[in-house]
């Protein structure tokens, strides 16, 4: 009898459990803190969103009158390049969660000839236009206080005599949907974007003016990119990422922040509740506590175009290695680079030299995504050693698509000058402090030294194996030869072994300046 009393109580709970577990989830735990459930960044880093799993509050008693405000959160960030301005947030605010498609205009959208921007009607419905449509915007601030804002005619606040109210104001000029949208952020708000049909009825019919916001532009726009996007009716969102039917709505808000320098996607944003003095409650009175699940985490959007930060030069300049800051690509998919995205040319002291056979590379090796290895295509003419090679680089992308700067910070290196031999200098050799001096008596001394292990292997940077007054003695110049040239400024007579002449050499720089013949 046990046995089945068990065994019937077990079936009766079996049955039952997934009914009262799918009840209890109808209900708030408010036995348990609020807590961050998900966050993400807007294209342009300055917006952060984060999604509660419950509503929140101000204060434990659950008082829709009190604000969650920017001195309930701070952020901080580590990593990357760029930093915070300030670990308080500039503005926070409730998305919305209503449906707005029901207010549009009869017959809108039709997007009549590529409408892509909205506007309030003289009734105060949305209407699609053209982006450069002349209307006046209405810039939406979080702040109760009306102020005098240059450009703009105050308007009216909402909610009516609370702290979080949001404030609104009528351009006093027309433009296009774009210009009214970035006058509207040089004023420190954004163009009107509706939160809750509350605010919407409150404004319309109230305020639907022509000293209001009738026939204006609001921060109403279609994304021809996004994935719901199609014509006439897909793809609009509000400027806070919000669609405009909120099918996805939940708890979120958004924080806005202060930012220093251009992310380089290396960044990480948390953001967390201030618990001294205790500031974010469930409406069951418990407090929000600081989270590490990284679910309150968000990595910037790398903005940092990619950049070279180094070019060298082969020894025998053949090749050089040109290193970016970050992994390069050749187009915005991610492909790998090719000889066809560097385009080289030479300059000889601001002179254009022909030295080159191709504007492109002969071939690339890759180290990484980072590093290449050029293979230059030089046409055989001497190299001075005067000449820049010119890298530029309009066909390089990083990761996520950011194309290259052109002309690149750094984008040249200059080349080594040819060296020309071997040939053979004698190691006897007597200085003289004026140039042209030597005495014919010193010539047997020079020209008659025998042995062959007295001479020194030595290049020089004439294009002929004989070297010429005017060239120059390459002695350990670059090149890994264990011979140190004679320093000094004044000049140093040596035989070369194989012309059978004599080399006056300026010692300060190895340069040839008079040769003296043996016989």
């Amino acid at each position: 009898m046990t046995v089945y009393c068990s065994c019937l109580m077990r079936n009766i709970l079996l049955k039952w459990l997934p009914f009262f577990i799918a009840w209890l989830s109808l209900f708030p735990l408010y036995g348990q803190n609020p807590f961050i459930t998900g966050s993400s960044i807007t294209e342009d880093n300055l917006k952060i969103n984060i999604v509660f799993d419950e509503e929140i509050y101000a204060s434990s008693a659950c008082n829709t009158l009190t604000c969650i405000d920017v001195m309930d959160f701070r952020l901080s960030l580590s990593g990357g390049s760029a930093t915070l301005g300030s670990p308080i947030p500039t503005t926070i605010t409730k998305l919305g969660n209503y449906n707005f498609v029901p207010f549009w205009n009869s017959g809108e959208p039709n997007n009549s000839g590529g409408e892509n921007y909205a506007q309030h009607v003289s009734t105060g419905r949305l209407n699609d236009l053209r982006n450069c449509s002349n209307l006046p915007g209405v810039l939406e601030i979080i702040n109760p206080n009306p102020q005098t804002i240059a450009g703009y005619v105050y308007i009216t606040s909402w909610p009516v005599g609370s702290p979080c109210a949001h404030s609104y104001y009528r351009s006093t000029t027309s433009g296009c949907w774009t210009d009214e949208k970035q006058k509207a952020r040089d004023a420190g708000g954004d163009l009107l974007v509706y939160n809750s049909v509350e605010e919407y009825q409150y404004l319309v019919p109230g305020f639907a003016s022509m000293a209001g916001v009738a026939n204006t532009w609001i921060g109403l726009s279609q994304d021809t990119n996004a994935a719901d996007y199609s014509e006439p009716s897909g793809g609009w969102y509000w400027d806070d990422g919000t669609p405009i039917d909120n099918s996805a709505a939940k708890v979120t808000y958004q924080i806005t922040y202060s930012l220093v320098g251009t992310p380089t996607g290396d960044e990480r944003v948390t953001v967390n509740p201030v618990t001294n003095p205790r500031s974010v409650y469930n409406c069951g009175g418990i407090f929000a506590q600081i989270q590490n699940n990284g679910l309150n985490r968000v990595n910037l959007i790398d903005k940092t175009k990619p950049y070279i930060v180094d070019i060298s030069v082969a020894e025998d300049n053949s090749a050089i290695t040109v290193r970016f800051q970050e992994e390069v690509f050749t187009n915005a998919m991610g492909n790998l680079i090719t000889a066809s995205d560097f385009i080289l040319s030479v300059e000889d002291n601001g002179i254009p030299a022909n030295l080159f056979n191709s504007s492109n590379p002969l071939n690339i090796s890759y180290y990484n995504n980072r590093s290449f290895v050029l293979q230059l295509p030089l046409n055989g003419n001497h190299i001075t050693g005067n000449e820049d090679v010119i890298v530029s680089i309009p066909g390089v992308f990083d990761r996520v698509g950011l194309q290259a700067d052109n002309p690149p910070i750094i984008n040249s290196v200059r080349l080594n000058k040819s060296k020309t031999g071997p040939i053979y200098l004698g190691m006897n050799y007597s200085t003289n402090v004026v140039s042209g001096t030597l005495q014919p008596s010193d010539y047997n001394y020079f020209c008659e030294e025998g042995f062959y292990g007295n001479y020194n292997i030595a290049y020089h940077t004439g294009p002929n194996l004989e070297p010429a007054v005017g060239d120059y003695i390459i002695l350990n110049y670059r090149y890994s030869y264990p011979q140190l040239f004679a320093t000094g400024n004044d000049y140093a007579f040596l035989h070369l072994r194989g012309f059978d002449k004599i080399l006056e050499i300026q010692k300060s720089n190895g340069l040839i300046v008079a040769k003296y013949n043996c016989n």
